[in-house]
C-alpha cells in the first residue's frame, strides 16, 4: 500500500511541475466585425497623363439678313409730272372729306354724280344747289351744256376745287344724276399721265 501511495504522489507532482513550466496559455483576440481582411496587394502600372480634350470651335455669330428695303412708289415721271391711277383719293372741298374717283383720260371734260339738283337765281346770276357725298352744296353755274341728244334738259357745269397728290386745282366739273366721279383731261392736262394698271398711287392730300 505504501507502494502505491508513493506513486500516485510521484504522479500528482509530476503533473504540477507541467503546469508551472508550460506557463498561461495565449488568449485569442476577438473578432472585429466589418474589419476587411487583408488581400493580395494591387499591382499598379506607371501612372499615365490624361489626353487633353480638343476644344470646341466657336462659331461666329450668324447675324440675321437684313431686311429687304421696300420698293420706293414711282409717283412721278422723270419729267416732273405726276402719274395717276386708274382710280384715286381726291379731297374735295365743297364736300369736306375725301372721296374715290376715276381717271380717265378718254373724258374730256370731268364729271360729278348729283342728287336733288335745284336751280335758282342769286344776283341776276344762275346758281345751283345739290348733295354730293352726303352734303348739300350751292355753287353758281359757270356754263351750261346741253344735251346732245335734242333734250330740253341741260347740264350745269361749275367749279369744283380739288386737291389730288400735289395738284390743287379749281376744276370743272359738269353735274350728272347718280353717283361718282371722273376726272377728265381737264384735270390732268399737262400735268399728270394716267396708268390704267395702278391704282391710289398718289397719297392722300392733307385738308
Amino acid at each position: 500500500m505504501r507502494i502505491i501511495a508513493a506513486c500516485i504522489a510521484a504522479v500528482l507532482l509530476a503533473g504540477c511541475a507541467q503546469k508551472v513550466t508550460r506557463g498561461p496559455e495565449p488568449t485569442p483576440e476577438p473578432e472585429i466585425s466589418g474589419e476587411v481582411k487583408p488581400t493580395e496587394p494591387i499591382v499598379t502600372g506607371p501612372e499615365v497623363a490624361p489626353v487633353p480634350q480638343p476644344k470646341p470651335e466657336l462659331k461666329p455669330a450668324v447675324k440675321p439678313e437684313p431686311k429687304p428695303k421696300p420698293t420706293p412708289v414711282v409717283t412721278k415721271t422723270q419729267y416732273g409730272k405726276l402719274i395717276l391711277g386708274a382710280e384715286e383719293w381726291v379731297w374735295l372741298d365743297s364736300a369736306k372729306q375725301h372721296v374715290r374717283v376715276k381717271v380717265d383720260s378718254d373724258v374730256k371734260l370731268s364729271t360729278i354724280g348729283v342728287s336733288d339738283i335745284q336751280e335758282f337765281e342769286r344776283d341776276g346770276n344762275d346758281w345751283i344747289k345739290f348733295k354730293t357725298s352726303g352734303q348739300s352744296v350751292e355753287l353758281p353755274v359757270e356754263r351750261w351744256l346741253k344735251n346732245k341728244n335734242g333734250s330740253k334738259n341741260r347740264q350745269a357745269v361749275v367749279k369744283l376745287r380739288a386737291k389730288l397728290g400735289e395738284l390743287n386745282e379749281l376744276t370743272e366739273f359738269a353735274l350728272t344724276a347718280g353717283k361718282g366721279i371722273v376726272l377728265g383731261i381737264n384735270f390732268i392736262r399737262d400735268v399728270a399721265i394716267v396708268d390704267g394698271s395702278r391704282k391710289y398711287v398718289q397719297p392722300k392730300t392733307k385738308k
